[in-house]
C-alpha cells in the first residue's frame, strides 16, 4: 500500500464522525483482512500508519504456518530440537501455551495436525502456499511439555507437536501493534486482524470505539459493543470452511474429539483486556453447549454473546456493560 493511501483508506470498524486527527488504513495479512485506526498529532499518524502495516506483515513473515521460512514452521520442523526465536514468536508461544491452560484446554494451539488431516493445508490467500508436516507430526501436541526461555529466545516443542498460531496470532498481533502505535505517539489506535480487534486511548470522535460485530447469518443485523481500552474477538463456524470427501468441514475443531466443533454455537463473541484473550476465550463455546458456556463465562465474569444454529442471541451477564 502507497503512503499516499493510508489516511484514505476506509475501513468497518468504525463509521462513526471523525473530529480528532485520524488515519485509517486497510490491508490483508495472515489470510484476512486487517484495518488500522490512529488519532494523534496531524503531522505524525501517516508515517505511524505506515509502520503499523509494515509490522503486521513482519508478525505473519514470523508466524505463518504457511510460509516455509516463518520461525513457527521452523519450531514444527525442528522435531523435538530446541531452536531459538524472536521476541515476537517466544511471546506468541508463551500466550498460546497460557492459553491452554486458562481455558482448560478448550483453545489448544496443537492441533494442526488434525487441520492438516481434515484438509485445511493450503493457505486461503494462495494455494501454493501449504502446510507441510512431516511423518512424526501428532494429531494433537502436548502444550503442557513445550519449553521457553524468554531471555534466550529458546524455544523446545516435545517430538510430534506442532503449533498453529489461529486466531490468537491474529489477537495477538492487533495487541503488539496498538502497544507500539501507542508508545510512538499515537493518542489512540485501534488495530483489527480478522475480526480481532485491540483499542487503546482517544477514538476519532467521542470517547469509546464504536465496533461493529458481523451478523453470524446473512439478512441478521450487524450488533455493536463500545469500548474504552481492551480487545474483542469473535469466531465463527461459518467462515473458513470447506468441503472433504463430500461432507462439510469447518476450522475450530473441538479438541475432546479432534472433529470440527458441533456443539449449538454458531459465533462466539468476548470482551477481554486484550484481543489474544478475548480469542482464546470464544473456543470455549465451541467445546460445551450454549448453556454450559455461558455458566463459564458468567463465573469468569466475562463478556460474552453466542449465537446459536436456531438464531438465539444468548449473553454473559457482563455483556450488557459493553453493548451499545
Amino acid at each position: 500500500m502507497k503512503a499516499a493511501d493510508l489516511s484514505h483508506a476506509a475501513t468497518h470498524a468504525t463509521a462513526q464522525a471523525t473530529t480528532r486527527p485520524t488515519a485509517r488504513a486497510t490491508t490483508r495479512v495472515m489470510s484476512c483482512s486487517a484495518s488500522i485506526v490512529i488519532t494523534g498529532d496531524a503531522a505524525q499518524i501517516d508515517q505511524l500508519t505506515e509502520r503499523a502495516v509494515a509490522r503486521l506483515e513482519q508478525l505473519e513473515q514470523r508466524w505463518s504456518r504457511f510460509l516455509p521460512t516463518s520461525e513457527i514452521t521452523g519450531l514444527n520442523d525442528a522435531q523435538g530440537e530446541a531452536r531459538t526465536a524472536s521476541s515476537d514468536t517466544v511471546r506468541l508461544v508463551r500466550s498460546l501455551v497460557q492459553a491452554w491452560h486458562a481455558t482448560a484446554g478448550a483453545f489448544d494451539p496443537t492441533l494442526l495436525g488434525t487441520l492438516v488431516e481434515l484438509g485445511y493445508a493450503a493457505s486461503r490467500d494462495d494455494a501454493a502456499l501449504r502446510t507441510s508436516l512431516a511423518a512424526t507430526a501428532q494429531p494433537q501436541g502436548r502444550p503442557d511439555q513445550i519449553l521457553i526461555d524468554p531471555d534466550t529466545g529458546w524455544i523446545r516443542l516435545p517430538p510430534g507437536t506442532t503449533l498453529d498460531p489461529g486466531g490468537l496470532g491474529k489477537g495477538l498481533a492487533a495487541d503488539i501493534v496498538v502497544e507500539q502505535l501507542m508508545l510512538e505517539g499515537a493518542t489512540g489506535a485501534l488495530v483489527e486482524v480478522g475480526g480481532d480487534v485491540r483499542v487503546s486511548g482517544d477514538p476519532p470522535h467521542g470517547d469509546a470505539w464504536t465496533i461493529s460485530i458481523a451478523p453470524a447469518f446473512d439478512g441478521d443485523p450487524s450488533r455493536t459493543v463500545r469500548l474504552q481500552d481492551g480487545g474483542i474477538a469473535t469466531s465463527t463456524s461459518r467462515l473458513r470452511t470447506w468441503n472433504q470427501h463430500g461432507e462439510q468441514r469447518h476450522h475450530l475443531v473441538d479438541p475432546a474429539t479432534l472433529r470440527p466443533s458441533d456443539t449449538d454455537a454458531v459465533s462466539c463473541s468476548v470482551v477481554a483486556g486484550t484481543a489474544a484473550w478475548a480469542e482464546a476465550f470464544t473456543k470455549v463455546a465451541f467445546t460445551e453447549r450454549c448453556d454450559t458456556s455461558i455458566e463459564q463465562f458468567d463465573r469468569r465474569r466475562l463478556a460474552a454473546s453466542i449465537i446459536t444454529t436456531d438464531r438465539r442471541r444468548v449473553d454473559s451477564a457482563a455483556w450488557q456493560e459493553f453493548w451499545a
